[in-house]
């Protein structure tokens, strides 16, 4: 067997994922937002941009700031525990803390922080409101590119907005 075909590949992967996981930065993002749980039933599938940057805590933690916008069309049916909200639309601002624990082209993350949440109702009447809100996710860098899929959650009123997001950016 030839060794040489093996290492060179693993060695290329390695190398690409310290020099990702070693410098801090951020990144610039757009993506699609799924609605899942209860708030799916009624939500239609959404999307979202934003923006985190992060400094070096340690060569593998990274620690930093996020914001990001989503927006999601509402059915007539409403949101079942959200007052108010009976169908048109909801938007949401993350405003977020931000840990990630790289390792090779991966990276854990975990957001904690509020969101400023609106809701229009067919009536076209608008209220907006701050809650805490969470995400949790991975991420995958290659080159300039990063991919993101996270969960995302708002609790309000006797229900939760959550979603998942599969985002594309661009690192700097």
């Amino acid at each position: 067997m030839n060794h040489r075909k093996i290492i060179l590949p693993l060695a290329l992967v390695l190398t690409l994922g310290l020099a990702s996981t070693a410098l801090a930065g951020g990144s610039i993002f757009a993506g699609v937002d799924f609605p899942t749980g209860g708030f799916g039933d009624n939500a239609k599938t959404g999307w979202t941009a934003g923006a985190y940057y992060t400094a070096d805590l340690m060569p593998i933690v990274d620690i930093g700031g996020l914001v990001a916008y989503n927006d999601f069309s509402i059915d007539a049916g409403g949101l079942e525990g959200v007052e108010d909200l009976l169908g048109g639309s909801i938007n949401a601002w993350e405003i977020h803390a931000l840990g990630q624990l790289s390792f090779l082209m991966l990276k854990g993350y975990l957001g904690l922080g509020v969101a400023n949440y609106k809701g229009i109702n067919d009536n076209l009447e608008s209220s907006r409101e701050t809650d805490f809100s969470w995400q949790l996710g991975l991420s995958m860098n290659i080159a300039m590119l990063e991919g993101r899929l996270g969960y995302h959650q708002i609790p309000v009123d006797e229900a939760s907005i959550n979603w998942v997001s599969l985002t594309l950016g661009l690192k700097f």
